[in-house]
């Protein structure tokens, strides 16, 4: 599966591009069942039971690294090959992957924000790959995007506990982007997003794999804060380190 002249088109337009179905049904419930397994062994490391575990904590990071699932699912080469193609490189290599999820009645939403103010990354050249593990319906949580925002360039990023975005007139544009369990959504670093509050009755989980262009280079004043920057071990514009963000595909 490769994307058409008209994906690519319709992505450099709009920041994102809805794929599927991406996965067949079993590779969603092997992944399922690799979240069950890591989640049951890192509540138990900390004695607490799984659902409250889960009630607390929403979004673990480089689940590539802990289960031999996800490592196979970051480099499926459908999905790096699509992504190079999105970027317009010749090969990706992973910033990195998590998992963020919304259980029912349990979550918050998440504010309008671009991706790419938070990267140490020294330009823009780099999608994530937002995979449901669920049905993401607008009432569990989907996906909502201001299509073409992205071509309007990088802004200050968003304190998450005291900003809000008001789109002013702009906000009929906005598009929620629901899909079936086993789709994906593309979508730019710049593209400006939010999700909502799980308010249904049934678990929202997203895999999330971000792939940049493989000559990205690092830049740690660009986000100083970033977790990822512990694990770099190359200088101010150097390429990242192959180590902890290996190259993981190329383009069809």
């Amino acid at each position: 599966m490769e994307l058409d002249p008209a994906q690519l088109e319709s992505f450099a337009a709009e920041g994102y591009l809805v794929v599927g179905p991406l996965l067949p049904p079993e590779r969603v419930e092997r992944l399922r069942a690799a979240l069950d397994e890591l989640w049951s062994a890192w509540s138990a490391e900390l004695g607490a039971s799984r659902e409250a575990y889960c009630r607390v904590v929403s979004q673990w990071t480089n689940l590539w690294e802990s289960h031999p699932a996800f490592a196979e699912q970051l480099r499926d080469p459908v999905c790096t090959a699509m992504a190079a193609s999105l970027i317009g490189c010749r090969r990706v290599r992973v910033f990195h992957d998590h998992v963020i999820s919304k259980p029912p009645g349990q979550s918050s939403a998440v504010p309008w924000h671009q991706d790419y103010p938070y990267w140490p990354l020294q330009a823009p050249r780099a999608v994530s790959l937002w995979l449901a593990l669920d049905d993401a319906t607008p009432e569990s949580g989907c996906m909502h995007f201001m299509p073409g925002a992205h071509r309007e360039g990088e802004c200050a990023a968003v304190d998450f506990l005291n900003d809000s975005k008001d789109w002013g007139p702009r906000r009929s544009a906005v598009r929620a982007v629901p899909v079936p369990a086993g789709w994906a959504i593309f979508h730019h670093c710049l593209s400006w997003h939010t999700t909502p509050a799980n308010t249904s009755e049934r678990p929202r989980r997203a895999y999330i794999a971000i792939y940049m262009d493989a000559d990205c280079t690092y830049d740690p004043a660009h986000s100083q804060w970033h977790p990822m920057n512990a694990r770099v071990t190359v200088p101010p514009g150097g390429v990242f380190n192959e180590d902890n963000f290996p190259i993981v595909g190329e383009a069809p």
